[in-house]
């Protein structure tokens, strides 16, 4: 039976939620247990294979999304020509490293603690670049409850093992070396996964496909490495002009909520190939219907959250990682009004689209944007100036041009795009119910940071609510434009049926 698109995300949800428990469990420890140039030497070290990933992955899992859908004789054959050339990639991150990438990268991070951590990472990219495409394989082939239960126990894993080395050896280096060995197994098991989801066709590898998926997917992933080096771009000018210290406090409070991660990356893989067979069948309406479904009910839960940490940041920011990182509340406050902009996955749609060649030039216009502005304000304000920089970047380049392309190739307007009244409706509700929080504030001065966070997400919670129902509007009530849009798009197919 053919899971829907709600049951799906809620199982990619549920391993995507237990990723981020992990990441702020772990996070939590070494900001107690570390030194702040201890941890600069950890995160820089994955940062710089972060940098990298979205290159070395050749782009192949929206190739994945885009010709295995369609696939009938060979989709194993497109497995199989997947993992070899991740395996390749992978080799030629090995050898950049052995031939003194790692001293180029510590030079360029003014930490020279990095020079043998970066060297432990080596053999983690032979494995975990392939196992890379194990989600958009398991999506394709319905198989999300497996992909799930994979995330799950192999988060639990990993997590379990970066924070046993952390406590027990108090060292960057045996936590990396903790993190490749796992990284290396739970990698093997991805790969068997893809195999054993793929039909017993034809396998032999096809230098013909390879060559397609590349020329495909070229664009993509020079433009998936463009963007991931514009949203890394003000950590790698704070780690460039400042001190590793000034690092670990920035980075810690740089951060993106787990929830962005958790909602908008699940619901965008579900939708993923559903929109390449709306695109493929000329049906762009039903397409653009759907990812406005997918952009409404991101919004449901990341515009209230985003509320509520503006005015709760301190006592979050010292709860996950102690007074030690006060400093990294700005940042962190900062970081929350990128928010409205990452409701819906942009990327993904366009993809769906064709217009590989679009991405890739609206990619390289934000990131020269954004590193023209984030040296010129971290000169000025210090590293507050790199978000600020990314910022600006991001609403005024890259999501002007987002619009205006979506707008153009869907013969539409820009304001129908993205559903801005349910966004107003989401900001309104949000901006009442996070009043009583500030009389709690002034109330209670002195309650203890854990204290107020805890007992401000139920009033917050509570006043949410009460807020909706007192304006008699359901936020939940969005959720019913699931079976409008169904409604809508199945009107739309058998009108193209019709015409065709």
């Amino acid at each position: 039976m053919k899971q829907s698109r709600t049951s799906k995300v809620m199982a990619l949800s549920l391993g995507q939620g237990l990723t981020t428990v992990v990441t702020l469990a772990t996070a939590m420890v070494m900001a107690r247990v570390l030194t702040e140039v201890e941890l600069a030497t950890y995160r820089q070290t994955l940062l710089a294979y972060q940098i990298a990933l979205p290159l070395l992955s050749l782009g192949l899992s929206y190739a994945i999304y885009y010709f295995m859908p369609t696939e009938t004789r060979r989709v194993r054959g497109i497995v199989i020509d997947g993992l070899i050339m991740m395996f390749v990639m992978g080799l030629l991150y090995a050898v950049f490293i052995a031939l003194g990438g790692n001293h180029v990268l510590a030079k360029r991070f003014s930490n020279p603690a990095i020079v043998n951590t970066l060297v432990y990472l080596v053999p983690l990219p032979l494995v975990a670049l392939p196992a890379t495409l194990l989600a958009s394989v398991m999506v394709v082939r319905e198989q999300v409850n497996k992909l799930t239960v994979y995330n799950v126990l192999t988060n639990l894993i990993l997590g379990l093992g970066i924070v046993g080395a952390c406590l027990y050896w108090r060292t960057p280096e045996s936590m990396v070396l903790v993190k490749v060995g796992l990284g290396v197994a739970i990698g093997l098991i991805g790969i068997r996964m893809m195999l054993k989801a793929a039909p017993r066709d034809d396998w032999h590898p096809s230098w013909d496909n390879m060559r397609n998926m590349v020329k495909f997917s070229i664009p993509l992933v020079t433009a998936g490495a463009l963007g991931t080096i514009s949203l890394q771009l003000d950590k790698i000018i704070v780690s460039a002009m400042c001190s590793p210290e000034e690092f670990a406090v920035y980075s810690n409070g740089a951060i993106e909520i787990p929830l962005i991660g958790i909602i908008t990356g699940s619901i965008a893989a579900v939708i993923q190939p559903d929109l390449r067979k709306f695109a493929a069948a000329g049906d762009y309406q039903a397409a653009l219907a759907l990812f406005r479904q997918a952009a409404e009910k991101s919004a449901v839960i990341l515009i209230p959250t985003m509320v509520f940490l503006m005015v709760s940041a301190e006592p979050f920011i010292l709860t996950l990682f102690s007074d030690k990182y006060a400093g990294s509340i700005l940042p962190f406050r900062l970081y929350l009004l990128i928010l409205p902009i990452r409701i819906a996955q942009y990327g993904a749609f366009q993809s769906a689209l064709g217009l590989n060649r679009a991405i890739l030039f609206r990619s390289a216009v934000g990131l020269a944007a954004n590193a023209a502005s984030s040296v010129l304000f971290v000169a000025l304000w210090g590293y507050a100036g790199a978000v600020i920089g990314t910022i600006l970047t991001l609403y005024l380049v890259n999501c002007t041009l987002n619009m205006a392309l979506l707008a153009n190739t869907l013969n539409c307007r820009w304001k129908d795009v993205l559903p801005f009244s349910v966004l107003a409706k989401l900001f309104f509700f949000s901006s009442l119910a996070v009043i009583p929080l500030l009389f709690l504030r002034v109330l209670f001065p002195n309650l203890h940071y854990v204290a107020f966070l805890l007992l401000s997400a139920g009033i917050y919670t509570f006043s949410f609510l009460l807020v909706a129902f007192a304006i008699k509007t359901n936020p939940a009530q969005i959720y019913l434009l699931d079976a409008v849009t169904r409604i809508r798009c199945s009107r739309l197919r058998r009108h193209h049926e019709q015409d065709a």
